[in-house]
């Protein structure tokens, strides 16, 4: 049963990646069929909405938290529609569960077809359902006869949608259109679109707009350099690839040792130089969204390990997003006595994005915890011939979604990029070689031995000439 946690302040929770997993794992649920034409018009704007189901109203049974019945045909008879999206796993298996009763009249494909110029719309002609539901709500508040006691509850089920809007849709709304612009969640740091349109002639800020601009704590910073070797990989829940780069320590060779950080692209050159380095390996930057360092340096402080290259270059700027850190020197999420760089070294190129996240000393990715094939089902999010994903909106997506699962490992994911200098790592390694063995020296009878030999071969013949 859902517990009333409804929407955070602005937050938007994508619930169908969590949907299409409970469809798999219960098909039996899939009663999906609903026509974005036939949408019931109380419909709250979101993924789900109810069509033209069934008027047998049981859909309350499971989900009295986000269905409500209509009188669509008659003063107590109507159909089934949704007034409030769920907002995390368990709404979400609540509201699948109340629309299988709706025998394929529900559906949820909401968000290929709302706009935002369709949602604000939607709010700023809700008083038609503001009346609506307040003049039926009364009149089946009032029923008597058998069925009075499903009446009340349908009846509640308004009262519950009133209440929502004027306490809650609204946040909820502004989040789904940032959502619907961005296809992932807001950040703290930056401005919700307005559900209002401005006023003729009043000026227009960038979270007005379909697309809101990203605020600069979007910006990059270098977490650090490190030497890696990439490797081919395959497997049932891996992409193929001749070339996987990544930065986690589990996929991968890292140089001089797995997990190994550097500061400077020049320190990690120097490491490397008296060491054997295979022909393919290369230097890389891991640089990782200011608007995601927090929860990556709050993991690294909670596993209690020593990364101080990752913590001086990340710590200040999550702590107080200005880059300056505590200045106290010890490494321990401040300053370090070091200044971010805010720009990663001249000379390498772009790789690509992945998703990330810190548990216990080992970086992991979301490729080694199994959601590659998942996230290609869910989300169509594909990777490219080095195993990475092509863009920053896409990692954005993939990290949202996996820190919404409960099967993976309990860390922070976040999006982070990888920056390439394709040339052979320089290396002073010198092979020992060892000289082909040679024969022992013979004793000093051995001479003699031989002497004497010689001396009998070379003699004449007794009787022969002198």
């Amino acid at each position: 049963m859902d517990d009333r946690n409804h929407d955070g302040p602005g937050g938007y929770w994508d619930p169908l990646p969590t949907a299409r997993r409970l469809l798999t794992e219960q098909p039996h649920l899939d009663q999906f069929g609903g026509l974005w034409e036939e949408r019931n018009w109380r419909n709250v704007p979101g993924p789900f909405y109810g069509a033209h189901t069934d008027s047998m109203q049981m859909g309350r049974q499971d989900a009295p938290f986000h269905i409500a019945y209509d009188d669509q045909h008659g003063p107590l008879d109507g159909m089934e529609f949704v007034y409030r999206q769920p907002t995390d796993p368990a709404q979400t298996h609540d509201l699948l569960s109340g629309c299988f009763f709706g025998h394929g009249g529900f559906a949820m494909d909401g968000d290929d077809h709302w706009t935002a110029p369709a949602v604000r719309e939607w709010w700023q002609e809700r008083g038609r359902v503001r009346e609506w539901a307040d003049v039926v709500s009364d009149r089946w508040s009032r029923a008597r006869g058998k069925y009075r006691e499903h009446y009340r509850d349908s009846a509640q089920g308004l009262r519950d949608y009133l209440a929502y809007l004027d306490h809650g849709l609204e946040e909820y709304l502004r989040g789904y259109l940032f959502w619907l612009a961005e296809r992932r969640p807001h950040h703290a740091a930056e401005s919700l679109p307005l559900l209002t349109r401005p006023r003729h002639g009043a000026s227009v800020t960038p979270a007005d707009t379909a697309r809101p601009a990203s605020p600069a704590s979007g910006a990059l910073l270098p977490a650090g350099y490190f030497v890696a070797i990439p490797e081919p990989v395959t497997g049932p829940s891996l992409p193929r690839t001749e070339r996987l780069t990544t930065a986690s320590d589990c996929l991968i060779d890292r140089l001089p040792q797995d997990g190994y950080w550097f500061d400077t692209a020049e320190e990690a050159l120097t490491a490397c130089a008296p060491l054997q380095v295979p022909g393919e390996a290369r230097l890389y930057a891991l640089s990782v969204p200011a608007d995601h360092a927090a929860g990556f340096v709050a993991d690294i402080r909670a596993a209690a390990t020593y990364e101080p290259v990752l913590l001086a270059r990340l710590g200040g700027r999550a702590d107080d997003g200005d880059g300056g850190g505590d200045g106290d020197g010890d490494g321990d999420g401040g300053g370090g006595g070091r200044t971010p760089v805010p720009e990663v070294a001249a000379g390498g190129s772009e790789l690509g994005w992945e998703v990330l996240g810190y548990d216990h000393g080992l970086l992991h990715s979301w490729l080694c915890n199994d959601l590659y094939r998942d996230a290609v089902r869910d989300l169509g999010a594909d990777t490219d011939e080095r195993g990475l994903l092509p863009g920053r909106d896409t990692a954005e997506r993939v990290a949202a979604w996996a820190n919404n699962r409960d099967d993976t490992k309990p860390v922070t994911w976040f999006p982070a990029a990888l920056t390439e200098w394709d040339t052979p790592i320089g290396s002073r390694f010198v092979p020992i070689t060892a000289e082909a063995p040679q024969p022992p020296p013979h004793p000093w009878w051995h001479r003699l031995t031989r002497l004497t030999r010689l001396t009998r071969l070379t003699r004449p013949a007794s009787g022969g000439p002198a």
